[in-house]
């Protein structure tokens, strides 16, 4: 037996056109790492890929991987790039992958090829697995986050292939993987007992307010929202949402009589829902994690905006 860690980039179109051969992205770069069944690197490698369809490249990818167009345009064919990994697949080869998101676009960029994507090896998210084995209460735990929590301190730069193939593999070291894989069968039942305070406790209260906007615009709806707390009469208005998900929020606001208050904002049948919680130390932990999230977001927006207004300024200059 032997496993492939690996992670992979993918290029967006710049602008909102979409070609349908590949509506979830083009695959840009690999990253992957071979491990014998003692989890020691026997090969690590770092391929970039020519895409075919997506040829340009789009800032805001540019701006968070590194990747330049210059990369890309002397990158190798895909089938190329791909023989590169595939060259270390064996009977016993097991692919390993933080998030559900690398499988999917692999898949679609193999069809696109002409390839035969049934002829992959059998694949696991470690995702699962540390949620499974660690007190995480989310489902979608991000790299960063999961090494914190493990005490993994290396500093190695984020949305590069096989540094995050890299991260992954650190987690993994950290995890009884055997283990995780043995029983990942049983993930769906194992995170039921797991699952998130919302979903497990009964709201101290709760409200609801009608919404038939976009919910693009559902964030700003529910800064104005106006709900009155049952137990102090406090009229809540102006909390902050942070967001949870992709039609949930959540925020932190002060009763009088009970204290901080976690809030969580979803949108369901044309209605927010509001549900209360008193705000204990694994509703906080959730919220902080999500600032930090979002934190990161803004950076990255900010980075972004930034290295754009360069490139226009010097384009003014010359």
């Amino acid at each position: 037996m032997n496993y492939i860690i690996f992670d992979l980039e993918w290029n967006q179109p710049v602008n909102s056109e979409r070609s349908e051969k590949l509506a979830h992205g083009e695959i840009i770069q690999t990253g992957f790492l071979v491990l014998d069944e003692s989890l020691e690197i026997l090969h690590r490698e770092s391929v970039m890929i020519k895409p075919v369809v997506y040829k340009t490249m789009n800032p805001y990818v540019s701006t968070l991987t590194g990747i330049k167009q210059s990369d890309i345009n002397a990158g190798l064919p895909f089938p190329e790039a791909f023989a590169k990994m595939s060259a270390h697949f064996t009977d016993g080869t097991v692919l390993i992958t933080w998030g559900d998101d690398d499988m999917p676009i692999l898949r679609d960029n193999m069809r696109f090829h002409g390839m035969d994507e049934t002829t992959l090896p059998e694949h696991y998210n470690l995702q699962r697995i540390f949620a499974s084995q660690t007190e995480s209460h989310m489902r979608q735990t991000g790299l960063r986050t999961a090494l914190e929590a493990l005490g993994i301190t290396d500093e190695i730069k984020a949305h590069d292939a096989l540094n995050d193939a890299y991260m992954t593999y650190l987690i993994a070291k950290k995890l009884d993987l055997a283990l995780g894989m043995e029983r990942y069968a049983g993930f769906n039942e194992e995170m039921a007992k797991k699952s998130p305070p919302w979903e497990s406790e009964k709201p101290l209260f709760t409200a609801k307010s009608e919404y038939r906007k976009s919910p693009s615009a559902l964030v700003g709806a529910i800064r104005k929202l106006h709900y009155c707390c049952p137990w102090c009469g406090l009229d809540f208005c102006g909390a902050e949402p942070v967001r949870q998900g992709k039609n949930s929020f959540v925020g932190v606001a002060e009763c009088e009589d009970l204290g901080p208050l976690f809030f969580r904002y979803t949108l369901k049948d044309d209605y927010i829902r509001i549900s209360a919680f008193e705000l204990n130390s694994e509703l906080d932990s959730i919220y902080q994690s999500r600032l930090k999230s979002r934190e990161k977001r803004e950076k990255r927006k900010e980075m972004f905006r930034r290295t754009n207004a360069a490139k226009k300024q010097a384009k003014k200059d010359d």
